[in-house]
């Protein structure tokens, strides 16, 4: 062995090692290591093939690179590190014999993690120079199959920490949201609660308010009818009054009675397709009388079709119903009042954006334009004065303006002083209704 170590053609493979060693600290890849490795294999040893092998996760032996050996064959060999193994291996180098067959492990940290194996084909056979040096280059593979396991180790653990810290905020997202969650629960619980006692508040006051109103209206009207005497011109005046400013407190008492009662009703609106001429017509007959009542003109111009739209069918006539009272309201006797509705194309120019439009229109003393705005605030009322003292609290057009809005559409005025105003109310049309 002495003797051969002195061998020209030996101090030519170790040389060659040395270099294939700075050549492997150049390469930029594992793989690329590999296939060097198998390519200096074959010529160090002077073999027709070499192939180098690693186990997977599975413990199979896989092959990561190869010289001389058909493709498809290296992507369908898979087996364990077992006695058969060198037979399986000869018929994959297609060796006839075991003779020119020469295979050495690959270890990293004493372990076996694959095997380094060439072949003669042409019948030379394998001597132990030839094992020699195949486990020199073996040799040399140990570090960056090391460096490869390193690199692995560190990059589960980098994706195991991030892991880690997305499962911990996931988790403080988590609780953080739920926290949220029973906090807003618990809100709502008490503003429902506090909503409650409002209304419950507001009903029992207004019993106990109508209650005396009534007695004062029912005794007015006793004296006003002669039971208690007779009446002059100046006390009939009085009785008027008297009557007048009763039942103007038990509009205000009512006007204040449906906000409270209509407000817990929007968080809850129940919507369906409603037929928009039907909603109109129901609420023009009843509001009719207040005209004639009153010697106002009244029309009503319908669709004239079948138009849905989204909305609460009851609380829709309610709108409507409060702009057709305001509009009698502040509309003198011999005056007009009327209400068109039309289907137009809104902002959005698709099909689906097309909407239904309800103007209510009359002749009455009109807004100032620096009130316009006011007018949709709770508890304000235009024209207030001793000649017009007006009627309520100011809450119709709130409420008005404010369910307009969670139906998805808009309820707007325009007015000339003199002259009279435009309510109009605008909903967006189910899509394909019209």
């Amino acid at each position: 062995m002495g003797e051969r170590s002195s061998d020209p053609a030996i101090l030519a493979r170790t040389g060659q090692l040395t270099r294939l060693s700075r050549a492997f600290t150049n390469a930029r890849s594992l793989d690329e290591i590999f296939q060097l490795a198998v390519e200096q294999a074959a010529q160090l040893l002077g073999t027709d093939r070499a192939l180098l092998m690693l186990t997977d996760d599975d413990g199979l032996l896989r092959v990561r690179a190869a010289q001389g050996i058909n493709q498809a064959a290296l992507d369908r060999f898979a087996d364990p590190l077992t006695e058969s193994l060198v037979s399986r291996l000869l018929g994959l180098l297609g060796a006839q014999r075991a003779s020119g067959f020469v295979g050495v492990p690959l270890v990293t940290r004493g372990t076996v993690v694959g095997l380094l194996a060439a072949v003669r084909l042409d019948g030379t056979v394998a001597n132990p120079d030839d094992e020699a040096m195949l486990s020199a280059l073996a040799d040399q593979l140990s570090a960056p199959l090391e460096n490869a396991r390193l690199a692995r180790e560190l990059e589960r653990s980098v994706l195991l920490a991030d892991n880690v810290r997305l499962y911990e905020a996931e988790r403080e997202a988590r609780l953080l949201a739920e926290a949220a969650l029973r906090e807003a629960q618990v809100a709502r619980d008490i503003a429902v609660r506090a909503d409650t006692t409002k209304t419950q508040f507001l009903a029992a006051m207004s019993h106990e308010l109508r209650t005396p109103l009534n007695a004062i209206g029912g005794y007015v009207d006793l004296l006003a009818m002669g039971l208690r005497g007779p009446v002059t011109p100046e006390q009939a005046a009085d009785f008027r009054r008297i009557k007048a400013s009763r039942d103007h407190l038990l509009r205000l008492i009512n006007d204040v009675l449906e906000y409270a009662r209509l407000g817990p009703v929007y968080e809850t609106l129940q919507l369906y397709d409603v037929d928009l001429d039907a909603v109109l017509h129901e609420a023009e007959v009843m509001i009719a009388p207040q005209a004639q009542a009153k010697r106002i003109s009244y029309s009503f111009a319908p669709v004239g079709r079948v138009v849905l739209v989204r909305a609460d069918a009851h609380l829709l006539k309610q709108v409507v119903l409060n702009l057709l009272s305001n509009a009698i309201k502040f509309t003198a006797s011999g005056g007009s009042v009327s209400m068109i509705a039309t289907v137009e194309q809104g902002v959005d120019s698709s099909a689906s954006g097309r909407i239904a439009r309800v103007d209510v229109r009359d002749t009455g003393r009109g807004i100032p334009s620096e009130q316009i705005d006011a007018i949709f605030e709770p508890f304000v009322q235009l024209g207030r004065t001793l000649n017009h003292p007006g009627e309520g609290v100011g809450l119709g057009l709130a409420i008005s303006r404010d369910l307009a809005r969670r139906l998805g559409g808009e309820l707007r005025v325009t007015s000339e002083v003199g002259v009279g105003s435009t309510f109009t109310l605008t909903l967006p049309l189910v899509p394909g209704s019209d």
